[in-house]
């Protein structure tokens, strides 16, 4: 810390006032004293000076304490201010400083955290940039070559596959807005009761084609009076990727188990499928967002999950996937 000469600061004015005026008074006594008893003028005068030493150390020691917890505060938010987070807890104690070092390393470690979360905000952002320019380059540039291989003759071929590259393009656009506003916190929260039976089956009758095409069986295990508060088209986002998800790992003419049940503080949902267990070193990523495993097709996005978990948490639920004995659990936890 910066030496400080005392007697220079405002703030040791009153304490110098305080100091003189107590020593004037001090004096003024021993005067009308001495005045009244001559005979102990020698003895006043030394009790006189022991009185000023005593109140000017006194008065000096209170100045530099007080000197000296400003300029631990000074130095604290200093040390912020250069990201350095410091606490001394040598100053913690009962008094009017220490609550005011208290909240003000509480306001300092806010800030950081705020400071850290922008941050990591901005590094989030420019990730997502460039995660939606590298996806979105693919069908652009597909569409691009079919439409300069166009002729007149194979224009309705070549129609079909531009079709089919414009709806792979809508669906990549929707699901990168949707995945923005999960990283964002911005999923509309609006929650209605409904039926979970009913839920399923509507986002397992999107995929029915698909789940028919390997010949997968559905062991169906969802009481139909269970009730749920969620944001309907939001949560049936979430399902249809974890039911996708499980049918695209699952062996042909295997079982794809979904159940359903719920206890006293939670409604509990569980997908699972026979495939092949999830390497270990996959199982951390899994939520990341384009993040793909070593079993994912080669045209997963790897942005599915991501986006079934946030709109899970935002549902004030919890996502988790496990190996089992025999294949892959999903289990959604719907707190109530």
């Amino acid at each position: 810390m910066v030496k400080i000469n005392l007697f220079k600061l405002p703030e040791t004015k009153y304490i110098a006032w305080l100091a003189l005026t107590l020593i004037i008074i001090c004096g003024g006594t021993m005067a009308t004293i001495a005045w009244l008893t001559p005979e102990n003028g020698p003895a006043l005068m030394v009790i006189f000076i022991m009185l000023v030493g005593l109140i000017s150390t006194v008065c000096y020691f209170w100045l530099r304490q007080v000197v000296i917890s400003l300029q631990t505060l000074t130095q604290q938010i200093k040390d912020a201010d250069h990201n350095q987070v410091t606490y001394d807890l040598a100053f913690n104690n009962t008094g009017l400083f220490s609550n005011l070092h208290n909240e003000l390393y509480r306001y300092i470690r806010q800030t950081q955290s705020l400071r850290d979360n922008i941050e990591h905000d901005r590094q989030q952002l420019t990730t997502a940039i460039t995660d939606i320019a590298h996806q979105l380059r693919t069908p652009i540039a597909t569409t691009q070559n079919l439409l300069d291989l166009v002729t007149p003759q194979n224009l309705t071929t070549e129609q079909s596959k531009l079709q089919q590259q414009n709806q792979r393009l809508i669906q990549l656009v929707n699901q990168l807005i949707l995945l923005a506003k999960v990283d964002t916190h911005t999923l509309a929260r609006q929650k209605n009761e409904l039926s979970l039976s009913d839920l399923i089956k509507q986002s397992l009758n999107l995929l029915l084609v698909k789940i028919a095409a390997k010949d997968l069986k559905v062991d169906w295990q969802v009481k139909p009076d269970l009730q749920i508060s969620v944001n309907a088209a939001l949560f049936q986002e979430a399902l249809v990727n974890l039911i996708k998800n499980n049918y695209e790992h699952a062996p042909e003419h295997s079982t794809l188990t979904i159940a359903a049940n719920k206890n006293d503080i939670s409604t509990i949902i569980t997908i699972t499928n026979q495939g092949a267990p999830i390497p270990e070193q996959d199982l951390p990523h899994l939520f990341e967002r384009f993040y793909r495993g070593r079993q994912s097709p080669a045209d997963n996005l790897g942005i599915g999950l991501a986006i079934a978990n946030g709109i899970i948490q935002a549902s004030d639920g919890r996502l988790t996937i496990a190996n089992q004995n025999h294949g892959v659990g999903y289990r959604i936890e719907l707190f109530r």
